[in-house]
């Protein structure tokens, strides 16, 4: 009776565990796309933008993904294995991979002769060169095998690339924005990565002299005025508010002049149309810190769709050489501060002093906080403006930095109601991080997981086995 006790336990015990792992594997079967990233900046996790965008798919989506056997490997499995976690959010981006060389006329329909992804949507196509997506050191592309063992670093940009060519096939609105020269501000040139940037969200920008146009032109969306020195003149002032009376755009960002109280007339009509002030001092920010000097502020982010996510993530704008701003309410506007200095800044009165590199506080100094951007909305909601007091995390060299570019990005997708592109962009990564191990090292583990683990669990059931079968 004993033995068929004990018998029927063990039968029991057995269909238990069996059960047990049964329900385990259809469990873990059922989250298959559930995975942590456990790098330290989540260099594996997909952006805001990137799973908005494959979410808002609403048809089947092909990536046809031609690559050269003769390509690096570790290029090719960034590409391919950033595909697979596209395809984990939305099934509908189905993923086809093929050998460029060994199908050489499916090439040739899409007109790819390189290493390339297509992806096809109806009778839409975006080619992605992979070449586009990776960088070394320097900047240079190079995927060759050579260059992969040759190399220490390389940047990856394949994020970036793919979406934005999602994003073009989602979206057939352009919107065409002027950047005005004449008064010493940034033309193209200067702010090419957000201009590229934005060109890839469907935003083309020009550079405009009204001097010489005489006019804004009829298709400008927005009207965009970055790190002007010298005022505008009155035939261009009354040009620009004209334009904005018919509806027009405005993304307003103040660069800096010793004169500024003085020689601003025109400027400051133009922020004062929507209750913005201009103090005519430079936000100074005293820090105990060496990471940054006291003229380049990280402020707080205001109440706005623009600084939400940003806000929620904790990506901060870095404000250099900043005019402190304030705020006259003007009824028909509603003015909403979007970056704001803590109540231990003030505002630099000696200007002429700044560029000698003095900033000591005096009595004749502005008291802070300070608001150094506003968003400015019709009495509908309707956006009409984007004020800033500075314009230097724009250039080349800073928008890299933190979410400078996210944030300009956001903040004339808002003005043009591109409602869904004010999010989270994907960053560039950096390589695969790869352990070399010795020879040792490499003996130590095989023997630790192939010999030394199985027969431990060898030897803990033989004991659980002898001592059951004795009691």
């Amino acid at each position: 009776m004993k033995k068929w006790i004990q018998g029927t336990n063990a039968v029991v015990f057995s269909v238990a565990v069996i059960g047990i792992f049964i329900i385990v594997t259809l469990f873990l079967n059922s989250i298959g796309t559930f995975q942590v990233d456990l790098t330290k900046n989540k260099q594996y996790t997909l952006s805001d933008q990137t799973i908005t965008t494959l979410q808002g798919l609403d048809q089947n989506v092909e990536a046809l993904v031609f690559l050269n056997s003769q390509d690096a490997e570790v290029y090719t499995r960034e590409v391919t294995d950033l595909l697979a976690e596209y395809h984990k959010v939305n099934s509908k981006l189905q993923v086809k991979t093929y050998d460029l060389l060994t199908n050489p006329t499916l090439a040739k329909q899409y007109g790819v002769t390189e290493s390339a992804v297509v992806l096809k949507k109806g009778d839409s196509t975006k080619i992605v060169p992979v070449y586009d997506m990776f960088a070394d050191g320097a900047g240079e592309s190079d995927m060759s095998a050579e260059s992969a063992e040759a190399s220490t670093s390389y940047q990856f940009s394949g994020e970036e690339k793919l979406t934005s060519g999602l994003l073009s096939l989602s979206s057939s609105t352009t919107h065409k924005a002027y950047l005005l020269n004449g008064h010493n501000e940034f033309v193209t040139t200067d702010v090419s990565t957000l201009v590229n940037h934005l060109k890839e969200e469907n935003i083309t920008v020009s550079d405009l002299s009204l001097l010489q146009e005489g006019a804004i032109p009829k298709d400008a969306s927005l009207l965009m005025i970055v790190g002007p020195q010298n005022d505008l003149s009155d035939g261009e002032t009354k040009l620009i508010k004209q334009y904005l009376s018919n509806g027009g755009k405005l993304f307003l960002s103040l660069g800096f002049n010793e004169k500024m109280s003085s020689s601003w007339k025109n400027l400051d009509s133009l922020m004062s149309m929507y209750g913005v002030q201009d103090t005519h001092t430079v936000a100074v920010e005293p820090k105990d810190t060496t990471l940054y000097d006291p003229l380049t502020i990280i402020p707080d982010y205001g109440q706005h769709e623009i600084t939400s996510k940003l806000a929620a993530s904790k990506l901060y704008t870095m404000m250099s050489l900043s005019v402190s701003l304030q705020l006259e309410a003007v009824q028909g506007w509603t003015t909403t501060p979007l970056l704001t200095s803590s109540s231990n800044s003030y505002g630099e009165t000696n200007l002429s002093g700044l560029l000698e590199s003095k900033t000591e506080r005096d009595q004749k100094d502005l008291p802070g906080p300070f608001d150094l951007g506003f968003a400015v909305a019709d009495s509908k909601g309707a956006p009409k403006a984007v004020i800033l007091g500075g314009s230097t995390f724009m250039m080349d060299q800073e928008i890299v930095q933190q979410a400078n570019l996210d944030f300009a990005l956001n903040s004339i997708n808002d003005l043009l109601g591109n409602t869904s592109k004010i999010t989270i962009r994907p960053q560039v990564q950096e390589q695969y991080q790869t352990a070399n191990l010795s020879l040792s090292q490499a003996k130590m583990i095989f023997v630790g997981t192939v010999i030394v683990f199985p027969l431990l669990f060898v030897i803990i059931g033989i004991v659980l086995w002898w001592r059951r079968r004795r009691g």
